[in-house]
C-alpha cells in the first residue's frame, strides 16, 4: 500500500515550486491556473516573496496546497492508495 502525506502550514519557504514551475509544463499550467483562480499572482510570493509575506494565512495555505498538488499532478506515476495532509504552525496566524 502506498500513502502520501502532504505538509501543512509552517512548511512554506521562499522559492517553493519555482524549479517545478520552470521544468514541468503540467506544473506550470497548474500554477498559472491557481494565479487566475486566486485573483493574484501567488507564484510571485511563492517564488520570490519574503518570509513575512509567506506567513500570511491567506497565502500560506493555498501555497502549500498548490505546491503539493503540482508535485503530485506533474508526476505520471503518482498513484497512491491513500493521501493525508496536516497543518502545523509555530507562529500566530496573520
Amino acid at each position: 500500500m502506498k500513502a502520501y502525506v502532504f505538509p501543512g502550514q509552517g512548511a512554506q519557504f521562499t522559492g517553493m515550486g519555482n524549479d517545478l514551475y520552470r521544468s514541468n509544463p503540467k506544473a506550470k499550467s497548474f500554477f498559472d491556473q491557481a494565479n487566475g483562480i486566486l485573483g493574484f499572482k501567488i507564484t510571485d510570493i511563492m517564488f520570490s516573496g519574503t518570509a513575512d509575506e509567506l506567513k500570511q494565512t491567506k497565502v500560506t495555505q493555498p501555497a502549500i496546497f498548490i505546491h503539493s498538488a503540482a508535485i503530485a499532478l506533474s508526476d505520471d506515476s503518482f498513484s497512491p492508495d491513500m493521501v493525508a495532509g496536516h497543518s502545523w504552525e509555530n507562529s500566530p496566524r496573520s
